[in-house]
């Protein structure tokens, strides 16, 4: 039974180096995501204010048109949208290929979420396990009277706790605004499908 526990410990001690490259990796992620997120949100605001549209999504009738054209002519913010929107003009009257056009910007969205669903859900986790791992050796530290190595360790332990809660919480504030980004995209794509099959 002694082996067991000596095993479980070495196992737990040699997984503390992983987590917290992992939590670094995450974290650096996470900013590079953030800073992408101010971008891609000054780029919309232009292009909403270009088209008319007001901040609670009520486009007026006369920025219809200016919307089907700035979609048309590529200008949307974000290349997916305008990669979906190009797709949708090949085939203006086929209702098919719209569909299809339409399900493929929604996978693609989905794999973009997929990274900041990764840091809402693994970054506290492995906050926990950062925080975890070293408290058996500074209980060990306690129980020998190293109060040094008890420090370093309960340092250990609350860094990683903390990194792993702010990649968390970026995680989730950036996933909460990129789907309702996601969704205003999606019902333009409806939007410009539905016109152009009117036309045509």
């Amino acid at each position: 039974m002694e082996q067991l526990i000596q095993t479980l410990s070495w196992i737990a001690a040699a997984l503390q180096v992983p987590v917290v490259v992992a939590i670094l990796y995450l974290l650096a992620r996470g900013l590079l995501a953030t800073g992408g997120y101010y971008g891609r949100w000054s780029d919309r605001l232009r292009w909403r204010r270009r088209i008319g549209m007001g901040s609670d999504g009520h486009l007026p009738e006369a920025g219809i048109g200016m919307l089907i054209e700035a979609l048309e002519d590529g200008r949307a913010s974000g290349q997916p949208l305008q990669r979906a929107a190009a797709a949708l003009r090949q085939a203006p009257a086929d209702a098919a290929w719209h569909e299809r056009v339409i399900t493929e910007f929604e996978l693609g969205t989905d794999r973009q979420l997929a990274l900041y669903r990764s840091m809402t859900r693994i970054g506290p986790l492995l906050g926990l396990m950062g925080t975890l791992i070293p408290l058996g050796p500074a209980l060990v530290g306690l129980a020998a009277g190293d109060i040094s190595l008890l420090a370093r360790k309960m340092e250990v332990a609350f860094a990683t706790t903390v990194v792993g809660l702010v990649i968390g919480a970026m995680g989730f504030l950036l996933h909460q605004s990129a789907s309702r980004w996601a969704l205003d995209d999606l019902s333009l794509l409806e939007f410009l499908s539905s016109k152009l099959r009117e036309k045509a």
